[in-house]
């Protein structure tokens, strides 16, 4: 893949589709479910700990920055609208292709779990 083209001097944002979402949320429970397979040990007297792994907090930390983020960017749709309007929008046809079969191949792994 190509690394990300920046737009009018900004890096393009990353699509998350709800489907990679749940790919996330899959691989931390197996993640989850092996790190309690382990050896278990006595509970301490002074009670119990919660560890969670340097993984889990990201993945915790994104999933929290993601639905903080607005639905819709308004100054985006504003430039895009303004761009269609003047006939200064330009779409590749070669990015276009890229993000259609990278969006596939994720489906395609998803559908295969």
């Amino acid at each position: 893949m190509c690394a990300p083209e920046e737009v009018d001097g900004a890096p393009r944002q990353m699509k998350i589709s709800s489907q990679q979402v749940q790919l996330i949320t899959k691989l931390y429970q197996e993640q989850k479910a092996r790190s309690h397979s382990g050896p278990k040990t006595a509970p301490e007297q002074s009670g119990d700990k919660v560890i969670i792994s340097d993984a889990s907090q990201e993945i915790q930390k994104a999933m929290t920055k993601l639905a903080a983020l607005p639905d819709v960017r308004a100054e985006k749709v504003a430039e895009l609208k303004n761009a269609i309007q003047t006939d200064a929008y330009r779409v590749s046809p070669r990015d276009v292709a890229e993000k259609f079969l990278a969006r596939l191949a994720v489906e395609e792994m998803l559908q295969d779990d």
